[in-house]
């Protein structure tokens, strides 16, 4: 079925109708500038959508192939990437960190392992002192920066959203290992074979720049807000000012102060490899990628890694409250788990994904056989996925759950 109402444009199989009637009313209600939605099941593509405006200031419309840049979702992209080197048995998951990577090895780190990376437990969450907004961008300086850092806790005692030195920590062992940067590995390792390579990029290239939109944030920072997170900042919360360093924010300045929107929502940005955050995709490629990580690893003939590592990789891990986020997350290794209320992963702890600042996510759910992707450029105030994200997830889910 052709959809051509009003702004929403694409295919959807029948059955999946009412993941288009959502997309709809959320345009209808402003909930969105410009986005995409795709949804596999079983290995199939059943739902691809997009609508709205690329570009809200110059009224470009969201095409087909459409990109945005889409934050912590590229955690999953990069976490990928590790995975399938350890699918080829070059990398071990309970090795240490200085295995691959022997600088790592100084003030406390000599036993932080790849699993600890993988579940934000390393007590690396901090962005090196000095280091701000498109200092990021600078690989090596990072790197170093890292390198001679302590962690601000034991090391798989605790929890704590590693939101931009994950990209870096995981990326470099990659890139130790592997011989390439996370970009080049991700197009000639994942992305090429699953025949996404030109819909999903960590630094891309300045030929697809004006097929990316561009974020206009929709977040509302109060001025109460800001007050309450300065006063914490004051208080004996010993973990405040580690949020303030793992965000990449000057200690105090309080959320709303610089963010990651000033500096990766840039050509410059698009180029760089943050890892963490900067990846840039379309809905239809996160789902296919997430189609093949939920049918355990093959899609289509093409195969990513094996199923044992799949099942490995995507199971629970921990779940407690986290030092960064405060409250409770499920990790897998790389991806946060299914199992709690309110998020898009929806009700099982077997599924995996990854969402992003603003409302952007990949997922999977192996036991439906559904992959899903949501890319925006209307940045709400959401870091898991809640509102619009979840109900969006939830539709998919419910219409691949009737579908047997």
């Amino acid at each position: 079925m052709t959809i051509e109402q009003a702004q929403v444009q694409g295919t959807i199989e029948p059955g999946f109708e009412a993941v288009r009637e959502l997309v709809e009313e959320q345009f209808a209600k402003g909930e969105h500038i410009g986005a995409g939605v795709a949804v596999y099941r079983h290995g199939r593509k059943v739902v691809d959508l997009w609508g709205g405006l690329a570009n809200e200031d110059t009224k470009a419309p969201w095409q087909a192939d459409t990109m945005a840049v889409s934050y912590s979702t590229t955690k999953g992209l990069t976490a990928t990437c590790l995975h399938v080197l350890a699918d080829r048995g070059l990398v071990d998951y309970q090795a240490p960190v200085s295995k691959y990577w022997p600088e790592f090895a100084q003030n406390g780190k000599e036993k932080i392992t790849v699993f600890h990376l993988l579940t934000h437990q390393s007590g690396m969450a901090a962005v090196p002192e000095g280091l701000y907004g498109a200092d990021l961008f600078d690989w090596e300086r990072v790197i170093h920066g890292l390198e001679r850092e302590a962690p601000a806790w034991e090391p798989g005692t605790a929890s704590g959203y590693h939101a931009l030195t994950f990209g870096f920590l995981v990326g470099e062992v990659v890139r130790r290992v592997s011989g390439k940067r996370i970009g080049t590995f991700l197009h000639d390792e994942v992305t090429r074979p699953l025949g996404i390579q030109d819909e999903m990029f960590i630094s891309a290239p300045e030929s697809v720049e004006p097929r990316i939109a561009k974020l206009k944030s929709r977040m509302v920072v109060t001025p109460e807000m800001i007050k309450q997170y300065q006063d914490a900042q004051a208080t004996q919360d010993s973990d405040a000012a580690l949020r303030s360093r793992a965000m990449g924010m000057r200690v105090g300045a309080g959320p709303g102060s610089g963010g990651a929107d000033d500096w990766l929502d840039t050509p410059a940005g698009h180029r760089a490899e943050v890892p963490a955050v900067s990846g840039i995709m379309t809905a239809r490629a996160l789902a296919k990628m997430y189609a093949c990580l939920g049918n355990y690893g093959e899609l289509g003939g093409v195969r990513l890694m094996n199923e044992a590592t799949v099942r490995t990789m995507s199971e629970r891990q921990t779940y407690r409250p986290d030092k960064i986020i405060v409250m409770p997350i499920g990790w897998a290794m790389g991806y946060m788990t299914g199992g709690t209320e309110g998020w898009p992963q929806g009700p099982r702890v077997s599924a995996f994904g990854h969402a992003g600042l603003g409302g952007s996510i990949g997922l999977c759910d192996p036991e439906i056989g559904m992959g899903f992707g949501f890319t925006t450029n209307a940045l709400a105030m959401d870091l898991i996925g809640y509102g619009r994200t979840a109900s969006l997830a939830g539709a998919a889910r419910a219409c691949c759950e009737a579908a047997g």
